[in-house]
């Protein structure tokens, strides 16, 4: 959410030279990478699984909560550096979650948690990958495997990317020190929507935002999603 808007900004304004060197690293590790994933993965083996699922949790979360720390400091140079560090831990949680779901499908048998981490490894990739793998995460959901909010969230930040509004007012993004409601569709029926996605009341979840960020939170009815993107653009 608030993380991403800081750290397209911080890897935005990595000088080219270290974009440069560090693509190149990223790109021979990850075609190396990937073709090791698929090659090692064995379907049957849940323990195995169930390890690299854990680990991949792990770091996806760690590096999140430095991201709010650090957002609390407003360090560009610090931002700068945990924008790669993100960079690369998502790209290899990435090859290894496309490499499991293209092998095997979405693998049975799964906690909770290991099946929460496939939905925030792909929820943290782009578009392209939440695309992907929209309609096997949506599956999962109907068969209750996956949690509804999660399916939510990640309508909703599909719905962002394409410059529509979203459907269930998960998604915000951030402007100076304010946090801004993307714009909603129907927003008389939100609250009916999110309860039935078991997500909370919009005002207790703003209430939330404003508790996790320390930041003020707008919600304004009247924004449409063409003034948002721009006010995006002129921020970058």
């Amino acid at each position: 959410m608030n993380q991403r808007e800081y750290l397209l900004q911080a890897t935005k304004s990595l000088t080219f030279q270290t974009m440069r060197k560090h693509f190149l690293t990223f790109f021979i590790l990850f075609l190396t990478a990937g073709t090791s994933y698929s090659q090692e993965i064995r379907c049957n083996d849940s323990t195995f699984i169930s390890q690299q699922l854990k680990a991949i949790r792990q770091t996806d979360q760690e590096i999140r909560a430095k991201v709010i720390r650090e957002m609390t400091y407003k360090d560009p140079v610090a931002m700068k550096k945990i924008a790669l560090e993100m960079k690369v831990s998502d790209q290899r949680n990435q090859l290894f979650i496309s490499s499991l779901l293209d092998k095997c499908g979405w693998p049975k048998g799964l906690s909770i948690l290991e099946n929460n981490t496939i939905f925030l490894v792909i929820d943290h990739a782009d578009t392209a990958f939440m695309t992907r793998y929209f309609p096997l995460l949506k599956t999962q959901a109907d068969l209750g495997i996956v949690a509804k909010n999660d399916l939510a969230t990640l309508q909703d930040r599909m719905m962002l990317k394409r410059g529509q509004k979203q459907l269930f007012g998960t998604q915000t993004f951030k402007i100076g020190n304010t946090v801004t409601i993307w714009p909603i569709e129907d927003s008389e029926g939100l609250d009916t929507r999110r309860r039935g996605m078991g997500l909370l009341p919009m005002d207790d979840y703003i209430s939330l935002l404003k508790k996790t960020y320390q930041s003020e939170v707008i919600w304004d009815r009247n924004l449409t999603a063409e003034t948002a993107q721009e006010q995006m653009r002129k921020k970058n």
